[in-house]
Formats: structure tokens, sequence, C-alpha cells
């Protein structure tokens, strides 16, 4: 698998000097990796893999290590970032995408300001797909306008929590939401002990990177994908935009697609210094060509099409940048279905 080329790599011209800064900084220094989700589940995978080859990238080739923080969707790891990890460039984080827009949804406890992180790099936007096992009654979207689906999630602002609610309402499915689970892992455990039907805004890669055989097997049937566009694999299954009834319902729908472009992102907290930041966004940059987590990559059947830090940025300034009557009829939609938003 090979990477697309990154935009708006550029090198400074006192880089050297830099490098030789941020080289004795890290020098036999130990960094942490911060995954807002347990393992099993693709974030926790897509870290582990990351971790083990961006140090080689970052001057003075610090050591890395993994600490899981799951809870409402990686609501916790994030509050962690912005309000507690250090700013010295030893802290970085893999987040899930709901956490971008928990802010600006209302979410009480999302007291940070997304803008405000450090943002490092992506290793692809996201395609979410909503899944039903084999032995479910419903096998398309159009049935599930008909009757119950009950979906697993992990709660909080999360994709598996906030898109069942969203496709209810502009497209008139009928799903039902069970919350609390900590991670993948223990949502796909009970998707295959028929605790529930099915799972909502599951990555595409995180489904194929965790059960492949789920999919080549087609032991879940995917009813709607969601994101920018559709994914190139499933180009038969609806996406959820190209369904909506009117231009209202196409604009909510689509301000959640911004969110999956944010896929697998990789994110510093505020005031990193910026020599260490630098590097830190060249050593992703590096990583993400590296045959090595290349061939790992593509092992876990993920896709390696990267953003850089500054398309990360203005893809976030743009979803804040929603006009206020699509977020407030968004804030409605989760409140009536048991949202508490400020």
């Amino acid at each position: 698998m090979k990477a697309k080329s990154l935009p708006l790599v550029l090198l400074l011209f006192n880089a050297p000097a830099i490098a030789d800064t941020a080289a004795d900084f890290y020098k036999g220094k130990t960094m942490t990796l911060v995954i807002g989700m347990a393992p099993p589940d693709q974030h926790d995978n897509d870290g582990r893999t990351l971790a083990r080859h961006i140090g080689k990238y970052i001057p003075g080739n610090p050591n890395i290590i993994i600490q899981n923080m799951p809870g409402a969707g990686a609501l916790k790891a994030a509050q962690y970032l912005a309000h507690i990890a250090p700013r010295d460039g030893l802290t970085f984080a893999l987040l899930q995408r709901g956490v971008y827009m928990m802010p600006l949804l209302g979410y009480p406890d999302a007291t940070y300001d997304p803008l405000k992180f450090s943002f490092i790099g992506s290793r692809s936007p996201e395609t979410s797909i909503t899944v039903v096992w084999h032995q479910a009654r419903v096998k398309t979207i159009q049935q599930a306008m008909q009757e119950e689906v009950v979906l697993a999630s992990a709660g909080g602002g999360g994709d598996g929590n906030v898109l069942p609610f969203l496709y209810n309402e502009t497209l008139g499915t009928k799903f039902k939401v069970i919350g609390g689970y900590p991670g993948g892992g223990e949502m796909n455990l009970a998707v295959e002990r028929r605790e529930v039907d099915g799972r909502g805004g599951w990555s595409m890669g995180a489904m194929r990177g965790t059960h492949e055989d789920w999919y080549q097997e087609k032991k879940v049937t995917i009813l709607l994908q969601h994101g920018l566009r559709k994914h190139s694999e499933i180009p038969d299954v609806p996406l959820a935009q190209d369904m909506a009834k009117n231009e209202d319902d196409r604009s909510l729908i689509e301000l959640f697609g911004k969110q999956q472009g944010i896929g697998f992102a990789f994110v510093a907290p505020t005031d990193v210094p910026a020599d260490r930041l630098k590097a830190l966004r060249e050593a992703f940059v590096k990583t993400m060509q590296d045959p090595a987590y290349l061939a790992e990559a593509s092992n876990m059947k993920a896709d390696v099409n990267p953003l850089s830090a500054a398309q990360m940025e203005a893809l976030v300034r743009d979803i804040y940048a929603t006009p206020r009557a699509i977020v407030d009829r968004a804030k409605r939609i989760l409140i009536a279905n048991g949202a508490k938003l400020n």
C-alpha cells in the first residue's frame, strides 16, 4: 500500500537548528500516546502501529508507550489532553472523531476547544457504516425505516451514539441505541451474541481491521455508509446524505460527514513548543511513507491517505463555521433522544 503525497509539508530555513534542539530534548525520553478507546479496537490497533514506527523519525528517537483512556466516546481522553496532559511535547493522542464536535453540540463535559489542540496529522479520512448481524431480520436501510433495530454504542458523543439518532430524524429509521459499552471489542461481542442487532457509526477500516472475516464471509450486512463520499469497496451501499429528503436534512447529514473526514487523527495539547511540534508533524509525514508502517497498515486493511496538520485544522474550522440553525437542529435531535446538552 502506498501513501498519497502530502501537501503543505514545509521545511523552515532553520530546520537543522530546530532538529538539533528537538533531538536534545527527546533523546533518552519516553513519550506517551493516549488512545481514547479500549482494546480490542481499531483505534488501539492504529495507535500501537504508529507508535512502533514514528519514534525513529522523531529527533532523538524517544521511546513511546501506550496509555488507553476509554470513556464516553473518547471524551475522557480529550478532556485529559486539554486540561491535564503535559504540554512539553511528550504526550499526544488518538481520539475518536466525535470529540471534535462535542463542544459545538454543547456536551456539558466537553470543556475544551478542539481548535486549540496541536494537530499532527490523520492517517486517513474515514467512512462510517451501520451494520447488522447476518441473522437480523432487517437487511436494508429501507427495512430499518419500518421496524426497530437495536445498536450497540460506547455512549457520549461518539459516532455510534449520535449517528443513529441523526438517521432517525432525517431518514425515518427506527434505530434504538444501547450505550455504555467500553469499546469496540465489547460492542462486537454484543453483536455476535445477539444482545443487539448491530452497530452504527463503525469505521469501515475498523470493521475490516478487527473483523475481516465478518466482511469477507458476509457475517454482517452493511445498511448505510456515511462520509464525505462513498467508500470505493461498497459502491452499492447507500450514502446517508444521498437519501436525504430535502436540503436541510442533507446539510445536517453532511455536517457529520465532515466529522468522518477527520478520520484517525493524532493531536497534541495546546502550546507544545514550536520546534517539538514541527518535529512531530514531520515524523508523522515520514511514518505515513515508511514501507514497514505501510505493510502493517495493509495487514490491518487500513487505508493510508493522510491529512496534514493544516488540512485537519481547516476541516475542524469548517465544522465550527456551520450555520447556527443546523447546529441547533442537531442539538434538538440529541436532546430528544436523551442527551444532556448545554
